[in-house]
């Protein structure tokens, strides 16, 4: 039997004890609940390289590496793939963030990572508590 393992990135952007959560919309998976913005990493690019491309599409943000601090790897089992997700945050403060993505992005919340919204999806609200709060640098979800 065979499965995909893909490699995917999230970035948690932070302000304060806020981090920004999109609504998705119109995608087929999970619509009308609370995530990090990321997505896949394309063939060809690196985690970061995936990352800095996803945060350009979806808020319309210009980043470097040099703005991405690492935060954890979370392997995801999500049937029916697996997912090698590479989680990174950004430092928000002076940032220019726009829902580049209305099709996709009903919204844009600022939530406190301590008490997430009851719509966060469970993978990301765990990759928030553990990962970022609890600074665990691995993380198993959904096995």
């Amino acid at each position: 039997m065979s499965f995909n393992i893909l490699p995917s990135v999230n970035v948690a952007l932070i302000k304060d004890n806020k981090v920004l959560l999109s609504r998705r919309q119109s995608t087929g998976w999970m619509d009308g609940h609370l995530c990090l913005p990321g997505g896949h990493v394309e063939e060809g690019e690196t985690p970061r390289q995936g990352a800095i491309r996803e945060l350009k599409e979806e808020l319309g943000l210009e980043l470097t590496n040099d703005d991405l601090d690492f935060i954890c790897v979370a392997a995801r089992n999500t049937k029916p793939n697996q997912y090698v997700a590479y989680e990174f945050m950004v430092k928000a403060e002076d940032l220019n963030i726009v829902n580049a993505e209305p099709n996709k992005c009903s919204e844009l919340v600022w939530v406190n990572m301590d008490a997430l919204p009851k719509e966060t999806i469970k993978d990301f609200a765990i990759i928030i508590r553990d990962g970022i709060v609890k600074r665990k640098r691995y993380l198993e979800i959904g096995f």
